[in-house]
């Protein structure tokens, strides 16, 4: 692993070597002595001819010749000439016409216009590049300028909302925190349903990593890209159909996202400096009843059973609103985010590096996140050999807020800071913490400060490649990768808690190692003869993955000072040192043709065959083809004279893609102890199977139909994609049951069946081009989900927290994970024949629920659907403007159509102890007879429980919309500056509102992180932000 001191060496070494190159580069100029018919020098300046700003990174060419360069952060261009003047320049860009200019004098300014046929682009594919106009897959393609905005940490915040048919969901608002990111749709109910990651032409493993925990509970999942830092990305592609995906075979069923990061360019260099501060706080508290109104409803509660008031009206009018928990775990957090880049090229030789250091408080004390990440790409290109390094190296600190979802909810901060009794003083007056008469519930305060949760992750991933132009149409490339994470976890509850007094503190330390090797060897071959062109791939690939997790914990210790610092001095080992090591190999075969006829008409056929030490031995190897065409109408005669029609293509495609996220060993016979049997008058323990082999097991399959167009409009001012699709899952992972003669209950077989089919809309139109001009993007997806095929099981329950188990099911017919619970039909009144009804024994004030079944009773039977936690329909908006030197931005992101259980809701209602604090709302507006609801309950403990708390009042509708970012930039206008090639500010607000009819704090969250089951217990609530920034560029000489 890269520490941040070895990261700062190779920082200098790279800077030094380039200082070298460029020092013999200068000698070996100067030992040349050109002579050429008239030795021109030829200075000059390429602008924008509407906004008259330089143009960076636009190559300068002279006429006939191959001599040509690339003007620098200010537009600006100079070389030697030996040709004799004036001279004739081709002056071209990406994103403008090309320009031919006869220059006579020097120094020169040219103006390029704007062009909106972009069909030209180049978008990054699998194992290549292709031209935007060649693709026959879907394929959205992100820039870092349209995205990267404000304090963003990770990749799928930067890509949430911008892309169609890309659903990304933010579990926790925790800094570090995970998210879920969908690509048309779930496929999967045991396996992962989350997309491959391809950094640089390196697929990476991203699987957390970061430990659990035995005592605390598990932390949100924290995201692996937290590794990379957004300022060094490039672009983002995302595949999603199967002519885009299957190229990366038996991991592409859930969708491939390709991350470039930036390169050197230009012909010199330049040191930049990024820097953004701000503050952010909870942008939605949770309404609990404060001392008073609990005080009161305690009392209601005792009269309601026939008890005596437990506070006196006295009492109740002195102690004023008490203490509010959410205030004393809550804090204004600072964040800060340094980046220093040095970029540019020498001769055949470009280098990007670049340093970087995050500090994220979390608005929960005594959480927040820490990162140093450091990276150096390097490229040499000669006549025929491209040579090239790429590393990433980071060290990411983490502390954690006590979450408790996996242990149980006495460690969790934010449910205790919920439902604690606000009568509760914060210290009792000996100093001491207040201790709460509630069980399983601890002091919030106490709790941030006596729980300590430390985790540390270190990662160091890369790649070395190099090709070969055998001959201009030919060349072979060899890439070899590596990705290196180690992770520790360390936890300790104090003898100041109550889960601590007893035990007198609890350690427990964990640290994880994640390996990965990669070896690729492809040819590309590249030809255009007459009206037929063809564009072919063949490669290889091995990449070998290795896991290794050890464990240790302990309770008893003599003071509370050691930490985990010597986990021995525990006197009772809790649950002992454990440790685990996995290992599985993908060895792959893969390749691609692309074929067009007159440029017209475009074919692609890919293939891939994985074999996967995960696979049974009857099915080592998967293969993976598909097949796509492309027709460009456009260029038909009988379209080619619509002068408002700019573009217009037709694709379609099919084509398989696997799933082999099934586990390492599950195809073979497992052994582990087994009971005790006593040899030789000692205790022996014995070793028996522990799971049944299965030599069929395979991967999941997914077969996808998608038919695409692609349209432009008004010389491209308008541009866009629709795409309609078809997912069929096939071979999913599920537990049958087996005889029991065979030893066991169940054993994994491929048998299950789920599909996704949608439409996607993306759009994005120049509004306005002019001194003022104004750009809009937008997307649209409805996407449904549906399971198809169970194997014979009826149905599968899934989803516990807490006291709360069994809320999700899936079952044929309806969308994976749909809540499931009892359906409220209103609330008993007094003139109700309640004892005629399916709850004989409730009383009124109770709720009524639905008798599905219609059996006269209420019981598990009546259980149905409730909701889905997919949405029907996603949507984004960016708008975009700028004049002269200014620029504001703002982005939209909406949900609609999903549901989520809001298990804080149902604790409140029916709480294990009627001491637990309330909802407010609930609370104001609860039945009585002087207020005959027919909404709420009267929240008094019920005599009898006819159903769960899992019911249609705490599954809600969390369907959004929310303005995601803002952001207002200036650009200070510089000429001839001694210090500065560009330097600009910005201010940015993030999550400034969000309009729902949720009533939790954030609609968007999940306290099971990236699975398909979500519901909102204990979560880190969402952050609103305010972030102001500098960008700057120093000035570095030519």
């Amino acid at each position: 692993m890269l520490n941040m001191n070895k990261i700062a060496v190779l920082w200098y070494a790279v800077y030094f070597l380039l200082l070298s190159v460029n020092l013999i580069g200068t000698k070996a100029y100067s030992q040349i002595d050109p002579k050429p018919i008239i030795n021109a020098s030829l200075t000059g300046q390429v602008i924008d001819a509407i906004t008259k700003e330089p143009i960076e990174g636009a190559t300068v060419q002279l006429e006939a010749v191959t001599h040509s360069v690339k003007t620098d952060r200010n537009g600006e261009f100079a070389f030697v000439t030996g040709q004799k003047l004036p001279f004739t320049l081709i002056v071209s860009y990406l994103g403008y016409e090309t320009k031919t200019v006869v220059v006579e004098s020097s120094p020169t300014v040219i103006a390029l216009r704007p062009s909106f046929e972009d069909l030209d682009e180049v978008v990054v594919v699998g194992y290549g590049t292709q031209k935007k106009r060649d693709l026959t897959g879907s394929v959205t393609s992100l820039e870092a300028a349209d995205f990267n905005r404000g304090f963003q940490q990770s990749v799928d915040q930067l890509i949430a909302g911008r892309a169609p048919g890309v659903q990304v969901t933010q579990s926790s608002s925790e800094p570090g925190g995970g998210a879920s990111i969908r690509i048309r749709g779930a496929n999967s109910i045991n396996a992962s349903n989350d997309p491959l990651y391809v950094i640089d032409g390196l697929p990476i493993n991203n699987t957390p990593i970061s430990p659990s925990s035995a005592v605390v509970g598990d932390p949100s999942p924290r995201n692996p890209l937290n590794s990379l830092n957004p300022n060094d990305i490039k672009s983002v592609e995302i595949l999603k159909d199967a002519s885009a995906t299957a190229i990366y075979g038996s991991r592409a069923a859930n969708g491939v996202i390709l991350i470039t990061t930036k390169k050197g360019e230009g012909n010199r260099f330049s040191l930049g400096y990024n820097v953004s501060t701000g503050v952010q706080s909870v942008a939605n508290r949770i309404e609990m009843l404060n001392a008073q109104e609990y005080m009161s409803f305690l009392n209601d509660i005792k009269s309601d059973l026939g008890e005596a008031p437990e506070f006196t009206e006295e009492q109740v009018r002195t102690i004023g609103i008490g203490t509010d928990w959410q205030n004393e775990i809550y804090r204004s957090a600072a964040l800060q985010d340094h980046h220093v880049t040095f970029s540019g090229g020498v001769d055949k030789l470009n280098v990007h590096a670049s340093l970087n250091y995050a500090n994220q408080q979390g608005v929960v004390l005594n959480s927040g996140l820490k990162k140093y990440i450091g990276r150096a790409n390097l490229d040499y290109q000669s006549d025929r050999i491209k040579f090239g390094i790429n590393l990433n190296g980071s060290s990411i600190d983490d502390q954690y807020a006590p979450s408790g979802v996996s242990i149980n909810e006495s460690a969790g901060i934010i449910y205790s800071a919920l439902f604690q009794d606000p009568t509760l003083p914060v210290f009792q007056e000996d100093g001491s913490y207040g201790v709460t008469r509630i069980v399983n519930l601890e002091n919030p305060y106490a709790l941030s400060q006596e729980v300590r949760d430390d985790g540390k992750t270190n990662r160091t991933f890369g790649n070395v490649y190099t090709e070969y132009t055998i001959f201009p149409e030919l060349s072979v490339r060899a890439n070899v990768g590596f990705d290196r994470q180690n992770a520790r976890r360390d936890s300790y509850i104090s003898r100041l808690l109550k889960r601590g007094e007893g035990t007198k503190g609890i350690a427990d330390v964990k640290s994880n190692e994640a390996l990965n090797n990669l070896l690729e060897l492809t040819a590309t071959y590249k030809k255009q003869v007459g009206v037929h062109g063809i564009d072919a791939l063949l490669g290889y690939t091995f990449q070998e993955f290795e896991f290794r997790g050890l464990s240790a914990n302990a309770q008893g210790f003599p003071l509370d000072a050691l930490y985990t610092n010597n986990i021995g001095a525990g006197l009772q080992p809790t649950f002992g040192v454990g440790s685990e090591r996995t290992r599985n190999q993908l060895q792959s075969y893969l390749g691609r043709v692309n074929y067009n006829l007159l440029q017209k008409y475009l074919l692609t056929f890919t293939f891939r065959a994985d074999g996967s030490s995960r696979f049974g031995a009857s099915n080592k190897f998967g293969f993976f083809p598909s097949a796509a065409i492309g027709w460009h109408l456009k260029d038909e005669a009988f379209l080619k004279d619509v002068s408002f029609l700019s573009d217009l293509k037709l694709r379609t495609s099919y084509g398989l893609t696997g799933n082999q996220e099934i586990g390492n060993y599950n195809s073979l016979v497992l052994f582990g102890p087994s009971g005790e049997a006593v040899l030789g008058g000692a205790s022996k323990v014995g070793i028996s199977a522990v799971q049944l082999p299965n030599p069929n097991l395979k991967w999941e399959t997914t077969r996808q139909f998608d038919i695409g167009i692609d349209f432009g409009f008004l010389d491209h001012r308008i541009t866009g994609s629709v795409d309609f699709f078809h997912k069929n899952t096939r071979d999913l992972l599920l537990l049958l049951p087996v005889p029991r003669t065979t030893g066991f209950n169940t054993t994994l077989r491929n048998v299950g069946g789920v599909k996704n089919y949608g439409f996607e809309f993306g759009l994005n139109t120049l509004n306005i081009d002019r001194v003022f001009k104004w750009k809009s993007n937008i997307n649209f997806s409805a996407i449904r989900n549906e399971v198809t095929d169970l194997g014979g099981l009826p149905f599968i329950l899934a989803g516990s927290a807490g006291f709360i188990s069994d809320f999700s099911i899936i079952q044929e017919g309806q969308p994976l994970n749909a809540y499931y619970g009892y359906q409220i039909d209103g609330v008993f009144q007094l003139d109700d024949d309640i004892e005629n009804s399916a709850q004989p024994l409730s009383r009124p004030g109770e709720y009524r629920y639905k008798d599905v079944d219609g059996n006269g009773r209420i019981d598990a039977n009546d259980r149905t659907i409730l909701g889905s936690p997919f949405p029907d329909f996603t949507y984004g908006l960016n708008n975009d403007f700028s004049y002269k030197s200014f620029g504001l931005s703002f982005f939209i992101q909406g949900v609609s159509g999903t549901s989520l259980f809001y298990m804080n809701r149902a604790d409140s209602e029916n709480p294990i102890s009627f001491r637990r604090n309330r909802l407010r709302d609930a609370y104001l507006d609860r039945w009585t007879p002087e207020n005959p609801t027919n909404t709420n309950s009267s929240s008094v403990p019920v005599a009898v429980s006819y159903a769960s708390n899992v019911n249609s009042r705490s599954v809600e509708n969390a369907s959004y919309i929310r303005l995601k970012n803002v952001q207002l930039r200036y650009q200070l206008p510089l000429k001839n500056n001694a210090f500065f090639d560009a330097l600009s500010f910005h201010l940015t607000a993030q999550n400034l509102f969000t309009i729902t009819n949720y009533s939790g704090s954030d609609p968007e969250v999940s306290a099971f992180g990236t699975s398909n089951v979500r519901a909102d217990f204990n979560a880190y609530p969402l952050t609103r932000s305010y972030i102001f920034g500098i960008n700057a560029s120093l000035k570095t000489g030519k």
